[in-house]
């Protein structure tokens, strides 16, 4: 994916996860918003902001893109969107968790560990 080539104006560059290297790609963009989804008439033009993670798979070859976008360009607040767009990136893993339940299926190991206090 070449970022610099569709948004000339973005700022890219690459971020270290816990998960690995990432590929980053900030920019602001003109969409319209169907307001045909409200019951209303034409679409509206708005101005977004997008931040793209380009994150490589670790399992094979291809990657994930992971896109947050909002309509609140004003630059005073978006230190606030990145730390918040970075934890939820920094939550990736390739780890399953040791204590993953799921529906219909019992943990064995946990028969009889309940204890009344």
């Amino acid at each position: 994916m070449q970022w610099r080539e569709l948004y000339p104006d973005a700022e890219v560059g690459l971020v270290m996860l816990p998960y690995g290297m990432a590929a980053l790609c900030l920019h602001d963009q003109e969409l319209l918003i169907p307001r045909a989804l409200f019951g209303l008439g034409d679409p509206v033009p708005a101005t977004v902001r997008q931040v793209q993670f380009c994150v490589p798979l670790q399992t094979g070859p291809g990657s994930a893109l992971f896109v947050f976008t909002t309509q609140d360009t004003d630059p005073g607040h978006w230190p606030a969107y990145l730390e918040m767009f970075s934890g939820i990136m920094k939550s990736l893993s390739t780890v399953q968790p040791e204590d993953e339940r799921r529906p219909g299926r019992r943990n064995p190991d946990a028969e009889g560990t309940e204890r009344q206090i």
